[in-house]
């Protein structure tokens, strides 16, 4: 089996340049992972141990659902269990960003209702005067156009 020839050619300056890029975010990336590396290495000695507040609140947690369970002892939950609950999330998240969307919409209105209301007559007749303008200049573009 013959190994294919690779025809080289003379880089031009664009081609230089883009090579320069390429090998500095290469060595870049290379100074980065060994960073990550070192952390990893860091973060699995013994050095690193989670405070006793955490550990005490961690078994407060154990006890509640033992208590909650019945006792019974489950080793975790499947992949099914946590797919519905991560698409139960993903559900709540979008209605609770759908409802933010809407009070979004409130914001800057008064907090009592009848000022609330009162304001939004007077958007609501601005708009109306808007709209009419607007389709004046419109009519006014299209007459100026015949």
């Amino acid at each position: 089996m013959t190994t294919p020839t690779v025809k080289t050619k003379q880089l031009n300056g664009e081609d230089d340049q883009q090579f320069q890029r390429i090998e500095t975010l290469h060595q870049q990336l290379k100074a980065e992972q060994a960073r990550a590396q070192e952390l990893l290495a860091k973060l699995k000695s013994e050095d690193v141990q989670p405070p006793k507040s955490l550990l005490n609140e961690y078994h407060k947690q154990a006890k509640r659902l033992e208590k909650e369970t019945g006792g019974k002892k489950r080793m975790g939950i499947g992949m099914a269990e946590m797919k519905a609950e991560e698409r139960e999330i993903r559900e709540l998240e979008a209605r609770v960003s759908g409802l933010e969307g809407k009070v979004r919409g409130f914001e800057g209105l008064p907090p009592d209702r009848e000022l609330a209301l009162t304001e939004v007559e007077k958007m609501r007749k601005e708009l109306v005067v808007l709209a009419r303008r607007r389709d004046e200049m419109f009519e006014g573009l299209v007459e100026g156009d015949k």
